[in-house]
């Protein structure tokens, strides 16, 4: 699937949602502990409180669009009766 989610990605981002949704912590708190355990940006760069709540954010966006009921539109039905 193109724009998978790597293992990191995903270990990253549940440790995210798991944190701010469960454990109540602010977006400076979740970055500053990820930090202290060893955590860096998908890309290698260090983690701030941006770059958490964009994590974030996107992955509820990609969570909400994957979980969604598909979408169907039925155009020119014909019924024929034999």
């Amino acid at each position: 699937m193109v724009g998978a989610y790597s293992a990191y990605q995903i270990k990253l981002s549940d440790s995210i949602i798991r944190l701010r949704d469960i454990d109540q912590l602010t977006f400076k708190d979740i970055a500053n502990l990820l930090i202290s355990k060893g955590y860096q940006s998908p890309r290698g760069f260090s983690l701030g409180a941006e770059s958490v709540f964009s994590i974030y954010k996107k992955r509820k966006i990609r969570d909400a669009r994957l979980l969604a009921p598909p979408k169907i539109n039925i155009k020119k039905l014909v019924v024929i009766d034999f």
